[in-house]
C-alpha cells in the first residue's frame, strides 16, 4: 500500500476512534441495559444529521465537511476544547475557526504561576506571553520599558504588538520598521485565514487598517507567510532619521533593556576591556553588573553657550 493510503488510513482511524471513544461515555437518551454509551443513531439526532449522513462522517468517508457540520457533532458530544480541535483537523484537515469573542469582551486568559515565573527571569531581556492574534496577556518590566510606555496606554485585551509595530513608538525605535511591517502582516494574514470565521481577528484587522495607509496597504496585498519564530530587528536612535536632531539630555534613554541589548552586541570572542573583565566574566552574573551600571552611570551634558550635540549615530 503506498504511503499516502497509510496516511488516509490512520486519519480514518484515528477520526472514528475519537467519535466512538466520545459516544461510549455518553448515557443514551432511552436507558437500554444491552448496552452503554450513545448509539449512532443518538449522536444523528443529537447533532441534527441523517443517520446515514452521520455514520458516513464517522467512518471518514466525507471529502471537506463543513466546519458548521464538524461543530454540530463535537457540541452533540459534549467534546472538550482539545477534542474539537483534534475532531476538526481530522475531518477538515485544519484548525477550527476561534471562538467568536471580541477583544476586550470576556475572560482574560489565565497564566500559570510557572509561566509568570519565567517571564520574569528574562529581565532585563523583554519578554511576552501572546495569544494567536499576537494580544499580550503578560509582559515583565523590561517589556513595558522598551514600548516606552506605550502598552501601559492600553487596557488589558488591546494590548497588541501587531498594532505597537505600526505606532510610532516603534517606528522611532526600529530602523527597518516597514520590512517588519510586511513580515508580520504577511503572518497574520496566514492566521486570519485559518481563522477566518473568528470575530477576534476580524476585529483586529479593522484595528489595523484604522492605524493608517501603510497598514491597509499591505493588508490589500494579500502576501501570506508562515510566521517565524523569531523577528530580527534592529535599534537606532532619532538621529538616524533626523540628522539635524539636537540632544540635551541621554540619561533618560538608558535603561537596562538597553544595556542588555548593548552587551548582547558585543562579540563573546572580544578583547578584555580595561578592567581585564572578559565578556564571558561579565555575563556570569549579568543583572546584578548591568544594575550596577546603571546605578554608577551619570550622563550630563552641561549647558555650555554654543555647544550643542548633533550628527550622533
Amino acid at each position: 500500500m503506498a504511503v499516502a493510503g497509510n496516511a488516509e488510513w490512520r486519519r480514518r482511524a484515528e477520526l472514528t476512534g475519537l467519535l466512538q471513544a466520545c459516544r461510549s461515555r455518553m448515557a443514551r437518551p432511552v436507558p437500554d441495559g444491552n448496552s452503554t454509551g450513545l448509539r449512532q443513531e443518538d449522536a444523528a439526532d443529537l447533532a441534527g444529521l441523517s443517520v446515514r449522513r452521520y455514520a458516513a462522517f464517522e467512518r471518514g468517508e466525507i471529502a471537506s465537511p463543513l466546519p458548521e457540520m464538524v461543530e454540530s457533532v463535537a457540541s452533540a458530544l459534549r467534546m472538550t476544547m482539545a477534542e474539537r480541535s483534534a475532531l476538526h483537523i481530522l475531518a477538515t484537515g485544519h484548525d477550527p475557526p476561534l471562538p467568536p469573542v471580541p477583544p476586550g469582551d470576556g475572560a482574560r486568559p489565565e497564566v500559570s504561576p510557572v509561566f509568570l515565573e519565567l517571564l520574569a527571569r528574562q529581565d532585563p531581556n523583554p519578554a511576552v506571553i501572546t495569544d494567536e492574534t499576537w494580544t499580550i496577556i503578560a509582559r515583565n518590566e523590561a517589556a513595558s520599558a522598551w514600548a516606552g510606555g506605550w502598552l501601559d496606554q492600553l487596557p488589558h485585551g488591546q494590548q497588541n504588538l501587531v498594532l505597537y509595530l505600526f505606532s510610532d513608538d516603534c517606528e522611532a525605535l526600529l530602523s527597518d520598521v516597514h520590512a517588519a511591517r510586511r513580515v508580520i502582516i504577511a503572518g497574520l494574514r496566514y492566521q486570519y485565514a485559518r481563522n477566518v470565521a473568528s470575530d477576534r481577528f476580524a476585529a483586529l484587522v479593522a484595528r489595523l487598517q484604522a492605524t493608517g495607509p501603510e497598514a491597509r496597504e499591505l493588508w490589500d496585498r494579500h502576501e501570506i507567510a508562515i510566521p517565524p519564530r523569531e523577528y530580527h530587528v534592529r535599534c537606532v536612535t532619532r538621529v538616524r532619521k533626523d540628522k539635524g536632531a539636537r540632544f540635551t539630555a541621554l540619561l533618560h534613554h538608558v535603561d537596562l533593556s538597553r544595556l542588555w541589548a548593548a552587551y548582547a552586541a558585543i562579540s563573546p570572542k572580544a578583547a578584555p576591556g580595561v578592567d581585564q573583565v572578559t565578556w564571558a566574566a561579565y555575563g556570569q552574573n549579568l543583572r546584578a553588573n548591568l544594575e550596577d551600571l546603571l546605578r554608577r552611570v551619570d550622563v550630563r551634558i552641561m549647558p555650555l553657550r554654543g555647544i550643542q550635540l548633533t550628527g550622533l549615530s
